[in-house]
C-alpha cells in the first residue's frame, strides 16, 4: 500500500501556531503536505477566488503559502501541488470555536467541505480560544488514529472542538445554536466617516442543548460532530401532499 497522503490548510494563515500542531500530529499516519493561506483568512466560508489570480509559494518541503482562501488552497493543493487526490484533507487547528452556525461562516469548515468535494476523507479543528495546543495535539493524534474506523457517507466531515483543558474524552455531538451580539457595530475614523465593524467586541452565546457540540466543549470533551453537505429538508419534501395543495391546488 502506497503512503498516505495527507492535506493541511487552515484558515488563520500558515505561520499559525494551530496548524503546526495539526502537522505534528498528523505526520505520524503519512506524507503532510501544507497549503494554507498566506494570511489570516477567517469567517470567509466556502469562498472562491474565481475573478482573482491566485500566487502559490513554495516556502519549504512541501510548504506552500498561498494568496487566496482556505478553498483555493485546497484546490491548488489537489490540482497543482498533490497532483493526484490526497487520502485525507486537514483543517485546523482553528483558533476559537466553530460550534452551531459558526460552521456556515469558518473558513476551517469550509477547507474541510472542499476537500469532502475532492473525494478526501475530511476533518476540520477548533480549539477554545484560550485552549491548549499542546493539551490538545495528542488528542488528534487518538482521533486520527481512529477516525478510518467509522466512516461516513460520501457527503460529510467530521468537525471537531477541543475545549479549554486536557479533554475529558470524545463525544459525538449535534450541532448547537448559537447567538452573536452587536452583529454589526457603527463607529468613526479620525476624519468622522462612518464605518462598520461586523462582529462587535462581544462573543458568541451557546444553547448548549443536551447532545450538543457546546454542551460537550464546555463540559470539558472533545465535540466530534458529522456535518452534512446536503442541506436538503426531508422532513419538508415528505410532506408532498401538502405541497401540492399549497402549490398546486
Amino acid at each position: 500500500m502506497s503512503e498516505r497522503l495527507i492535506l493541511l490548510t487552515n484558515d488563520d494563515g500558515l505561520w499559525a501556531p494551530g496548524l503546526a500542531a495539526l502537522a505534528r500530529a498528523a505526520s505520524r499516519f503519512g506524507r503532510v503536505v501544507t497549503v494554507a493561506p498566506d494570511r489570516n483568512r477567517s469567517a470567509i466560508s466556502s469562498a472562491l477566488s474565481l475573478h482573482n489570480i491566485l500566487r502559490l509559494h513554495e516556502v519549504g518541503p512541501d510548504r506552500h503559502a498561498c494568496d487566496g482562501t482556505p478553498v483555493d488552497c485546497v484546490l491548488l493543493g489537489v490540482c497543482e501541488v498533490l497532483g493526484r487526490r490526497p487520502d485525507w484533507v486537514l483543517s485546523g487547528i482553528n483558533h476559537g470555536f466553530n460550534l452551531g452556525e459558526d460552521v456556515f461562516y469558518s473558513g476551517t469548515v469550509g477547507a474541510a467541505f472542499e476537500g469532502r468535494l475532492q473525494g478526501a476523507r475530511a476533518a476540520a479543528f477548533s480549539i477554545h480560544p484560550q485552549g491548549s495546543l499542546e493539551q490538545a495535539e495528542p488528542w488528534i493524534g487518538r482521533f486520527l488514529e481512529r477516525w478510518e474506523a467509522m466512516d461516513l457517507p460520501g457527503n460529510r466531515i467530521w468537525n471537531v472542538n477541543f475545549p479549554k483543558g486536557e479533554p475529558q474524552g470524545f463525544r459525538l455531538t449535534s450541532q448547537d445554536s448559537r447567538a452573536y451580539h452587536d452583529l454589526v457595530e457603527r463607529r468613526t475614523d479620525p476624519r468622522s466617516t462612518p464605518y462598520f465593524w461586523i462582529g462587535g467586541d462581544a462573543g458568541p452565546t451557546y444553547a448548549k442543548g443536551a447532545g450538543s457540540d457546546a454542551e460537550a466543549v464546555f463540559e470539558g470533551f472533545a465535540s466530534v460532530t458529522p456535518l452534512r453537505l446536503d442541506l436538503g429538508c426531508p422532513e419538508t419534501l415528505a410532506r408532498q401532499a401538502d405541497f401540492n395543495a399549497a402549490f398546486n391546488g
